[in-house]
């Protein structure tokens, strides 16, 4: 489900990303894991991703008004999950620059 806010004519839409010191980390490196997003409200499962052998990750189409849980998992089960509680999807970018930089961490 995509839900996009117009903005005096461009198209946005809420985001969570890891990046910067949210990226996924593993003994202090940069590694693999699952990331979950729920709704703070009742905890359902909006979604599940993984993120990149990099520590990025990307929730996209989010809805900007809401709050998100964001829960980095290992399944491995070496380690307990890291949490994220009332997240406020950022919506400082549109749509075709959030991909643009969901598709310059791939080279990473």
């Amino acid at each position: 489900m995509i839900v996009d806010t117009v903005i005096v004519g461009a198209i946005k839409a809420g985001y969570i990303a890891g990046s910067g010191d949210g990226i996924v980390t593993v003994r202090g490196q940069e590694d693999k894991r699952d990331i979950y997003l729920l709704d703070s409200s009742d905890l359902q499962v909006v979604r599940k991703t993984e993120s990149l052998h990099n520590g990025h990750y990307m929730f996209s189409g989010l809805d900007p008004n809401k709050r998100y849980l964001v829960m980095a998992r290992d399944y491995k089960k070496e380690y307990e999950p890291f949490v994220w509680d009332y997240v406020k999807p950022a919506d400082d970018l549109t749509i075709d620059e959030q991909q643009a930089l969901w598709a310059s961490w791939q080279t990473k």
